[in-house]
């Protein structure tokens, strides 16, 4: 802008914002459900109702108490419908003509009921399910009623009072492809844990095969299986069941519990004595020995505590130590962290050094700077990292024009797990 007059003039522009971290406390599982979509991505504080036909505090539908297990503790759920293929979706006949269809395949279709009822010269079309009533509209004729949450209606006739529930909905099954094409779609999503609560063993080396590539791809998610002794740090290997009240959790379908604590905590905390507040049983209830061989084989167990069942120890399955992996990595607080850090540093360097910043010494200089503020606001002040100056990140020209090698040497701070006491009387 030219200034005629003289004066002050002052202009507000935007500075550089720190770099957006990576979500958290997201996780990814399938499902074999009675009603929704392929892929349905719930938030902790959703109503199922209108997703997966059922309320979050009924329990009585396939699958719904492991969402419920799930989203007690994570933020948010991408769910994975399995059992679509070959489902049928629930039909019924309003009147003559007029007929009203499921939105999706399933048995949950066969709980829904429509009723239309007259209102001067005007009808009433309302949809139920079960005896909740999700929808009212009042129409001249059918062409004006607008598919819902549950139904769609279709045809033309003369429209007069009726009530019909649907029926010939049914449930599809797995198809022997279904977990290349759950891994194919989670590739769109974004989540920090992914779990399965099954024991198809296609799907567990489907599964294995594909946390590796991801993790290759500095996509550092982390799983949850049972009785799967992957000797792997980014596979927590839960051989425990148990649950609250209402219901019971095999081991492997407690998988869902743990997938969604271990997305929870993230870096905040480790699940070493972590309390399941909501459970008030384990399966099976481990004595002492058989507690210390399970951690030894990399087992992810819970027992009761003085009387609440408790996360014994935040361990991963890892058990063969080596100078890649060294035992530290056993620990699922330490791996957690290492893994949020390197999706962190990459993101920052994807969204504000590459292309951005001129590779010469003032530029690499700008990069360092970036990642010790990085490090120390997000990782160091909180007490996630101990002993970390500037002097741990170096940036030095690569070997093209356009490269440079980064270097950042952290060292987590692990929580206190393991006390000794010696008492003099």
């Amino acid at each position: 802008m030219i200034q005629i007059l003289p004066g002050t003039n002052v202009t507000v522009q935007a500075g550089e914002r720190a770099a957006e971290l990576v979500a958290t406390g997201i996780v990814a599982m399938p499902f074999a459900l009675n009603w929704g979509d392929t892929v349905t991505e719930i938030n902790a504080s959703d109503d199922t109702l209108y997703s997966l036909g059922y309320k979050r505090s009924d329990y009585t539908g396939a699958g719904m108490k492991l969402v419920a297990e799930v989203l007690h503790s994570a933020d948010k759920l991408i769910l994975y419908r399995s059992n679509t293929d070959g489902g049928v979706k629930a039909t019924g006949t309003v009147v003559t003509g007029i007929t009203a269809t499921a939105k999706y395949v399933g048995t949950l279709g066969n709980d829904i009921t429509v009723t239309v009822t007259a209102s001067g010269e005007s009808w009433v079309i309302k949809t139920l399910v079960g005896t909740t009533e999700i929808d009212s509209q009042i129409v001249t004729d059918e062409s004006e009623f607008v598919a819902n949450d549950f139904i769609s209606v279709s045809g033309t006739g003369t429209l007069a009072a009726a009530s019909v529930k649907l029926t010939g909905g049914t449930n599809g099954t797995p198809r022997s492809t279904e977990a290349d094409l759950w891994l194919a779609e989670m590739e769109k999503y974004t989540f920090n844990v992914i779990a399965y609560c099954g024991s198809t063993a296609a799907t567990i080396t489907a599964l294995r095969a594909f946390v590796a590539d991801q993790r290759a791809k500095n996509n550092m998610i982390q799983a949850v299986m049972s009785g799967v002794a992957a000797d792997n740090v980014a596979i927590y290997n839960n051989t425990v069941g148990g649950g609250p009240d209402d219901y019971d959790l095999s081991a492997l379908e407690a998988c869902s519990t743990i997938a969604g604590l271990v997305a929870e905590v993230g870096i905040t905390g480790s699940l070493t004595h972590h309390q399941i507040s909501w459970w008030t049983k384990v399966s099976p209830s481990l004595t002492h020995t058989q507690q210390e061989t399970a951690v030894q084989s990399g087992q992810l167990i819970v027992a009761l505590i003085y009387g609440v069942p408790t996360v014994v120890y935040d361990i991963n399955s890892l058990v063969t130590y080596t100078d890649e992996a060294p035992k530290d990595f056993h620990k699922g607080l330490i791996m957690r962290t290492l893994d949020n850090y390197a999706m962190n540093l990459q993101k920052l360097l994807d969204t504000k050094c590459i292309g951005k910043i001129r590779n010469s010494v003032e530029g690499r200089a700008q990069i360092k700077a970036k990642v010790v503020k990085l490090t120390t606001e997000n990782y160091l002040n909180p007490g996630y990292l101990e002993d970390f100056t500037a002097d741990d990140v170096t940036i030095n020209a690569g070997t093209d024009s356009d490269s440079v090698v980064a270097t950042a040497n952290i060292k987590v701070a692990d929580t206190v797990d393991k006390i000794q006491i010696t008492v003099i009387a």
